[in-house]
């Protein structure tokens, strides 16, 4: 698993960092991330939260990102996974960079031409993001290349007859494609290229969300 690391060294370090409230890299409803920092050595380690049933949900969440980033493993562009520290530390490389929310890439073209690619990689392999377009799940690296994190939410397509399945995957794959145009033309749709159109298809989830935004907005 993780190479010249204790398994149980490295539990009660995240132990630790929970008792004393350290190391936190980010927090949010469903747990907290922290981020391990030792010999030139960084991992972060997402850490379910609650209690009772709320915290068997965000264990269960952590354990099904698990299988997915196990479904990707070895494609470039997604962070390697170490698998599951008790069944509910989840435990992935540290990867350089900044939320695409802080740091448009300098080269544009270029970085949202090798999103594309992974994406459509990323669904070759039978996964589906589902929330790529919230901005911190996408980062510029520091080589200025795209990173996709955080598939909590992802789909992963079963084989053979699983008709809701297969349904809920070809809709997450169109929220895919949509936050791909979305974060490329930023806040410039109306200029958006007869090339990329085909890739733009709101689903009636997206566009009710949109007409629910309006209305508290006002």
């Amino acid at each position: 698993m993780l190479k010249d690391l204790d398994q149980s060294k490295l539990k009660q370090w995240i132990e630790d960092s929970l008792n004393n409230n350290t190391n936190i890299l980010a927090a949010g409803y469903q747990g907290k991330t922290l981020l391990y920092s030792c010999n030139d050595q960084k991992l972060v380690i997402k850490i379910p939260h609650g209690r009772g049933f709320i915290k068997y949900l965000h264990t269960r969440m952590l354990q099904h990102e698990a299988r997915v980033y196990q479904q990707l493993q070895h494609m470039k562009g997604i962070p390697a996974c170490y698998g599951l520290i008790d069944n509910r530390y989840l435990v992935l490389e540290f990867i350089q960079g900044d939320p695409i929310r802080i740091k448009r890439p300098i080269n544009h073209d270029l970085y949202f031409k090798m999103l594309f690619n992974l994406i459509g990689q990323m669904h070759q392999n039978g996964v589906a993001h589902m929330d790529l377009k919230k901005k911190d799940n996408l980062l510029v690296t520091h080589h200025d290349e795209p990173c996709i994190l955080d598939f909590g939410a992802a789909i992963i397509r079963k084989k053979g007859l699983h008709p809701v399945n297969h349904f809920l995957y070809r809709v997450a794959i169109r929220f895919d494609y949509n936050a791909w145009v979305k974060h490329k033309y930023h806040n410039d749709m109306h200029n958006m290229g007869e090339e990329d159109k085909i890739y733009y298809q709101r689903t009636y989830i997206e566009k009710i969300a949109k007409n629910l935004k309006k209305i508290f907005r006002l």
